[in-house]
């Protein structure tokens, strides 16, 4: 209590420092530049249909080329010139600190997907409300229309300089192996004979290895089945009950020779129908087998013939059924057998030329090297060429960004900065808060003693007595008089606010 009573002796400090940083405060607010904000939104169509087809567009680069094409320099130049906001700018460093100025007032947000919000705050302290106003609008009219054109011919510039910078690359690739072309065929025509086939030796020696452990595997597996079929041939019966009178042969009778001779002949045929020619090992070993079969039908239906009473046993079809089986296997087996025994022969004969020339065959190996390597290389360029041209051609035919304004340029008829009742209550709270701590202040250094046991405490000294103050009359007139003037000074500076309060909301 006894601060606050010290505080309230020294109330004038409080009124007068409220005052003072009242109509400071109130009057820097007044001098703050109005600030005026237009808005354009802009709709940004990336890729159409075909070029999503052809898998060009569609990165997801629409914001990066809305900033980078508005806060460009020449392109900020440009809206120096359209605007007149170059008039009076006598040297480079006022250039410079315009368009940094102008920069720093552009705005691009992305509101929901390629929907663009494109503003600019004019604040310009010597020029008027409608002034600034009317220059927010200019502004972000103009970055719309350079926005605009920019953007039309700037993809097609960038394909052309690819375009050209592909072509010279490839007129330098093609001369490459075109030299290489001939150092190629130099070489083969001087060594024509020695290094036959494609590929250096080393490639078709290992070629040939692979392709030899195939056929041996399969060799192995075909003797296997070989081996297997005999076995189960081996315990299968030659014939069934029933057969013939020994009068002769009965209608439909065949022999068994025979039975297998027209089961080799079907073979024969399957064989000439796969295109195996007559010399084919496997068409070979069947006309041998059909020759033998031959003789041993003739036999037998000349002993059916000669050989009366009784009866013939018929044929078995599963042990015929196996037999074919079996031929068939030792087809396969002696045409696998030939193939491994010429790859084996092409192996030993790459081994020798290998040990005998590793010189030509180093050779040989590196231009085989080289031009593939240039080869590759033209053919990714070309491609790579191509597929730029079809990009231009499309965009020729369909405009890769398109752009349409949602909502054109606003023209500003309040300002959004600065909030100026948010300004004066700060200010009217800051000055209250330093009248109080003013007072305060004042009351601690120019201290009194208001009680006798404040007295007391302070000297360690018991107080006798104490004696009141006298006030007469005329002290009460004054005292009035002073707290009437401290109310109407207060209210009058409270009325002070109330009514530029209600001056910037109304």
């Amino acid at each position: 209590m006894t601060t606050l009573y010290g505080v309230w002796r020294k109330r004038w400090w409080t009124l007068l420092i409220a005052w003072l940083v009242c109509l400071a405060g109130w009057a820097f607010v007044a001098t703050i530049p109005n600030s005026y904000q237009s808005s354009a939104r802009i709709l940004v169509e990336s890729s159409s249909i075909i070029q999503r087809e052809m898998g060009g567009g569609g990165d997801g680069r629409e914001l990066d080329i809305v900033r980078q094409t508005l806060t460009s320099r020449l392109n900020l130049e440009k809206v120096l010139r359209r605007t007149e906001m170059d008039l009076g700018l006598v040297d480079d460093a006022a250039v410079d600190a315009a368009i940094t100025e102008l920069s720093d007032n552009i705005t691009v947000g992305s509101q929901s997907g390629n929907l663009f919000t494109i503003s600019y705050q004019a604040s310009d302290g010597r020029l008027s409300d409608q002034a600034n106003a009317d220059r927010a609008r200019s502004i972000v009219d103009n970055l719309l229309q350079i926005f605009m054109e920019e953007n039309v011919t700037a993809d097609r510039d960038d394909i052309n300089e690819a375009i050209r910078f592909f072509e010279d690359q490839l007129a330098q690739r093609e001369r490459e192996l075109e030299a290489s072309e001939k150092r190629r065929a130099e070489f083969e025509e001087k060594y024509l004979g020695q290094l036959p086939g494609e590929g250096n030796i080393s490639e078709r020696l290992s070629g040939a290895r692979v392709e030899l452990a195939d056929v041996q595997l399969e060799l192995a597996q075909a003797r296997s089945s070989l081996a297997a079929l005999t076995g189960q041939l081996g315990g299968t019966p030659r014939t069934m009950g029933g057969g013939v009178s020994r009068s002769g042969i009965a209608p439909g009778i065949i022999t068994p020779a025979r039975q297998r001779a027209n089961v080799i002949e079907e073979q024969i045929s399957q064989l000439r129908a796969a295109g195996r020619l007559e010399g084919h090992p496997d068409v070979v070993l069947a006309r041998q087998q059909l020759a033998r079969l031959e003789v041993d039908a003739a036999r037998e239906e000349a002993e059916l013939k000669e050989s009366g009473g009784g009866f013939i046993p018929s044929s078995n079809p599963a042990y015929i059924n196996l037999q074919s089986m079996i031929l068939e296997k030792r087809s396969q087996v002696a045409a696998l057998g030939a193939r491994a025994s010429r790859l084996q022969a092409a192996i030993t004969d790459l081994e020798v030329k290998q040990q005998e020339q590793p010189g030509i065959a180093a050779e040989q190996a590196r231009l085989n090297r080289d031009y593939n390597v240039l080869r590759r290389q033209y053919e990714a360029l070309l491609e790579s060429r191509e597929e730029i041209r079809l990009q231009s051609d499309v965009q020729t035919q369909t405009q890769q960004v398109r752009f349409s304004v949602v909502d054109p340029p606003s023209q500003p008829r309040e300002p959004v900065a600065p909030n100026r009742p948010v300004l004066l209550s700060l200010v009217f709270v800051a000055a209250l808060g330093a009248g109080i701590a003013a007072a305060f202040l004042a009351s601690q250094l120019r201290a009194s003693f208001v009680t006798a046991g404040q007295l007391e405490s302070q000297f360690d000294v018991p107080v006798v007595g104490s004696v009141s103050e006298i006030v007469t009359e005329a002290d009460r007139a004054q005292n009035r008089v002073r707290l009437a003037g401290f109310t109407v000074l207060s209210l009058g500076l409270v009325a002070i606010y109330g009514a530029l309060l209600l001056y910037e909301l109304v």
